[in-house]
């Protein structure tokens, strides 16, 4: 195997036991810390993925300070039934083909966004006044958002915010009609949000990190978790300074049913981004009773502690996990190496 099959075979075989130790380890957190606030939710489930990405790394850099002792003989080394069997060609196959999908599933949703924001209709800002109310529109300028409707040659499709550097919102059309305007101030406000905390960027990150743990059934876990987290998160930022969490959850429920079927597999954010509607609601209920808990100093400074110790035994682990499953003897010391026992001495010579 050449040197790049051995660097994807490592992160690989980590990867799989490592990204479900820090989906359990995240899941048992939020699980018993009863009454999470959503944003703080968002942040656990996105430090998760993180770590699930970075910690199989660690085997790499456990190699490449080996690279004299075991990168040159790192095939040799290999079991001969496994390297006769190919079954690091199996496992590179199995790593490398949902990757090499989820990628393209990636650009071919951001492509497909931007032909739909190109062939949208900019609202005007005398239009918005007049709609929606005066510190959402306050709120849409200082970010300089850029709020588009889905015009007659526009297929149909949700609510959706795209871009980092310059964020633009699409709104169908059918929001603008007079009988809907709390539908349309729900989903304008809920889409600022999004732009707000900058989670197209965080979005657009935990996609790309996704790419080579595309292979992962855990992956996709996280990542419907941080989906709803990210949502929650949105929704509180709504429910309350702008509308009632009842009038808010009704109205949810109101868009989810005009928009129904209009879903796209686009490369962006929107109000029906996540399918875990009814969590939401859930959600907005409980908070209109009581309020959500935040972590305070003390508490961020252990999870903090708590996070890089998972991480450090995670990163140093990688290699040894790696060098046990390939079946590769430790590297033995120079001294070892250099001792080598002398040629036997001659026999006799008997005449």
């Amino acid at each position: 195997m050449v040197t790049l099959e051995q660097i994807a075979l490592s992160w690989f075989l980590n990867a799989v036991w490592e990204l479900p130790v820090c989906f359990i380890c995240c899941w048992l957190l939020v699980r018993f810390v009863p009454r999470l606030a959503a944003c703080t939710c968002y942040v656990l489930w996105l430090l998760a993925f993180g770590l699930g990405f970075l910690a199989p790394f660690g085997t790499l850099l456990g190699l490449l300070g080996d690279a004299k002792t075991i990168g040159s003989g790192f095939a040799a080394a290999l079991p001969t039934t496994v390297n006769d069997s190919g079954a690091p060609h199996l496992l590179l196959l199995i790593f490398a083909a949902p990757a090499s999908y989820h990628a393209l599933l990636l650009l071919r949703g951001g492509i497909a966004a931007s032909r739909l924001a190109r062939r949208a209709v900019p609202v005007e800002l005398r239009i918005l006044e007049s709609v929606l109310p005066r510190d959402l529109v306050v709120n849409i300028k200082r970010c300089r958002a850029r709020i588009f409707s889905t015009g007659s040659a526009t297929p149909a499709c949700g609510p959706f915010t795209f871009g980092v550097r310059r964020p633009f919102i699409v709104i169908p059309a059918t929001l603008f009609a007079a009988p809907k305007r709390q539908m349309l101030v729900s989903v304008v406000a809920h889409e600022l949000a999004h732009v707000q905390r900058r989670d197209m960027l965080l979005h657009l990150l935990s996609e790309i990190m996704l790419v080579p743990l595309a292979f992962h059934p855990f992956a996709y876990w996280l990542r419907s978790r941080l989906a709803e987290a990210r949502e929650m998160a949105c929704d509180a930022r709504v429910s309350g300074p702008i509308l009632s969490a009842t009038d808010y959850a009704r109205c949810l429920l109101d868009v989810a049913a005009t928009l129904n079927g209009t879903a796209s597999s686009l490369n962006a954010l929107g109000i029906s981004e996540s399918a875990t509607l009814e969590h939401r609601i859930q959600s907005l209920i409980l908070l209109s009773s009581s309020p959500e808990r935040k972590l305070g100093v003390w508490n961020k400074s252990c999870l903090i502690l708590a996070a890089s110790v998972v991480f450090g035994v995670l990163f140093s682990a990688g290699r040894t996990t790696f060098l046990w499953m390939s079946a590769v003897p430790e590297p033995r010391s120079q001294r070892e190496m250099l001792q080598v026992p002398p040629p036997p001495p001659p026999p006799p010579n008997r005449r």
